[in-house]
């Protein structure tokens, strides 16, 4: 039988996740949903079952804050870290998708974005930002979205200071023979045979878990946080390759709804043993973390 604690020991090795990029899912998908505010001993304790070690946890944090994710504010001894404002903004772009219910639109509005008079360094920046938007590399200098979102664009393109910089274009393609070559290009840009084996993956992985559930074997309120995070963290870094496109555009029996629904059942089974465990464990500056918020029983519903 699958033991629980091996099996969330291993998954962050054999998933490859480093330290620095779980404490962020952390702070998204938890600390965000109970107050601004962690003490970095319960950031410490969340990630022991997975392996990190304290001082790994240190560094990372450290590395962090240089980085402009994380910011400290020191209580006596006690070092407590929250996101910028910036990194707060990533995921809340991020959350639109990763938290969304799998609707998927019959047909595609597609957006066509040009970066005609950007200059580096903030075309990095600018290509880094769209990819977390979901934008791809139809072709030299031209980055395309199936089904944009407007609001988060525009976001980007203003935090960039990008607004005299960039075209954009609304595209739809013309007649039928367009619409196969495009879904050719589709396959070839967006390497959605790839995209397809990464959900299957993840699907046989946290299947296994679904079945333990299913089964009756009883998982604490830690093991559901550290699995809670750990599916999301996995789940996340496929939608990053995953552009939403509209059904037609889509292989036969595409795994994308079938992970979605999976991460569905799964999060609701694990969020209220988790939050269980995250209020009466984790602490915050003014002390326990508060209950989650009322976005935390948005998730999933839209």
């Amino acid at each position: 039988m699958l033991d629980i604690d091996t099996f969330i020991e291993q998954r962050a090795e054999l998933a490859n996740i480093s330290c620095r990029t779980f404490i962020v899912t952390v702070f998204g998908d938890v600390v965000s949903q109970h107050g601004d505010w962690v003490w970095l001993g319960s950031l410490i304790e969340i990630l022991q079952p997975l392996g990190y070690s304290e001082r790994l946890v240190r560094t990372s944090v450290f590395r962090l804050v240089k980085e402009d994710w994380l910011e400290v504010k020191k209580v006596g001894r006690k070092s407590y870290y929250r996101l910028t404002n910036s990194a707060n903004s990533h995921y809340l772009k991020a959350a639109k998708r990763i938290y969304s219910a799998d609707t998927r639109l019959s047909e595609n509005n597609w957006c066509i974005l040009l970066p005609s008079f950007v200059e580096e360094p903030k075309l990095s920046l600018l290509k880094k930002q769209l990819n977390w938007l979901g934008f791809s590399a139809i072709s030299a200098g031209a980055y395309a979205h199936p089904n944009f979102d407007q609001t988060s664009l525009d976001e980007t393109i203003k935090e960039l200071d990008l607004a005299d910089s960039v075209v954009v274009f609304s595209a739809n393609t013309i007649g039928d023979k367009s619409a196969n070559v495009l879904k050719k290009l589709v396959d070839l840009k967006w390497e959605m045979p790839a995209l397809q084996q990464r959900y299957s993956l993840f699907i046989e992985t946290y299947n296994e878990i679904a079945e333990l559930i299913r089964s009756g074997v009883s998982i604490t309120d830690h093991q559901c946080l550290s699995l809670r995070v750990l599916m999301v963290h996995e789940y996340r870094r496929i939608l990053l390759t995953d552009h939403e496109l509209a059904e037609d555009m889509l292989p036969p029996d595409w795994k994308g709804h079938q992970a979605n629904q999976l991460v569905e059942s799964l999060y609701a089974k694990f969020s209220e043993p988790s939050c269980q465990y995250i209020c009466s464990t984790l602490q915050s500056i003014d002390g326990p973390l508060a209950p989650p918020n009322k976005s935390f029983f948005k998730r999933f519903s839209n």
